[in-house]
């Protein structure tokens, strides 16, 4: 089933109007091994079809080799390395942002007994199972014909989460569409630090607007995203200053305060400690 994805993906790769047939897919290539760039890992499905790839997550090291899956439920800071990737056989894999509609829709249709319970944290990785890789087949297949996106596409994208709700990584994927639990609480924290991180932060705000106090919001946010409020949304500042600065919209002060920085000075700092290259040094190098 994975070679018959591969092939499919391989097809489309590189295509421009992939986000119209199917606007959640993402496939990701390269030719060439692309060292350890910070990055955030969304909400989604994640699956390695060739090459190899390396995943730190906190404190956690994930290498990843084709069939390698992962789900995530909340916005997670990271750091990705492909290692394997050449012309002849280049690194491939494929990514489905994940709809809450779609999980919360099923596990009201789901009977008790069978859906998953959740877990700890917020990432699961394992292997790929045919169960769900068949359903995301005929998926993706859609691609080859996108006349048929509009009466297949919602059936075998529901069919895929189904499958992937029964699956080992049911348990993250159930997440999504739980609102009224303490991780529900938590993900509106870091959805709402996503949309907002651009501005001053009241962490005293934030724990009452989500329903928690002070200590639990701080204590149960780490657990979740393995960063502090403050150290989260400071990740996310540093990744869209990135972003600025390898498109070349602005100049090192500009970008400091369109990213919410005060202080340039502060924002160089933290920026070459994130990234270990200043940042007006790092422009030159992803603009070439």
């Amino acid at each position: 089933m994975l070679e018959h994805l591969l092939a499919t993906v391989s097809r489309h790769r590189g295509c421009a109007d992939l986000s119209n047939t199917l606007p959640r897919l993402t496939i990701r290539s390269t030719d060439a091994p692309v060292p350890p760039t910070p990055a955030l890992f969304a909400p989604k499905f994640y699956l390695l079809l060739q090459g190899a790839k390396r995943m730190n997550i906190a404190d956690s090291t994930f290498d990843c080799h084709p069939g390698t899956c992962a789900v995530a439920s909340v916005g997670l800071p990271f750091v990705s390395e492909v290692v394997e990737a050449s012309p002849e056989k280049p690194y491939i894999s494929v990514e489905l942002m994940l709809d809450a509609g779609i999980v919360a829709g099923l596990l009201l249709d789901m009977s008790k007994s069978t859906q998953p319970y959740p877990q700890a944290g917020a990432i699961s990785i394992a292997q790929a199972d045919s169960s769900f890789v068949e359903p995301l087949v005929r998926f993706i297949g859609l691609l080859d014909t996108p006349a048929e996106v509009k009466v297949l596409g919602s059936q075998f994208e529901r069919e895929f989460y189904y499958r992937l709700l029964l699956s080992p990584l049911g348990s993250r994927l159930c997440q999504i569409g739980m609102h009224n639990t303490r991780f529900g609480q938590i993900k509106i924290a870091a959805d709402w630090i996503s949309a907002n991180a651009d501005k001053p932060m009241s962490v005293h705000w934030l724990a009452a607007h989500v329903g928690m106090s002070v200590t639990s919001f701080h204590r149960h946010f780490k657990a979740v995203t393995a960063h502090s409020p403050l150290a989260y949304q400071r990740q996310l500042r540093l990744l869209a200053a990135r972003r600025l600065l390898a498109s070349g919209a602005s100049n090192v002060t500009g970008v400091a305060f369109e990213t919410g920085y005060a202080s340039p000075s502060q924002f160089s700092r933290e920026y070459k400690k994130a990234f270990g290259v200043a940042p007006n040094r790092d422009a030159l190098s992803l603009r070439r």
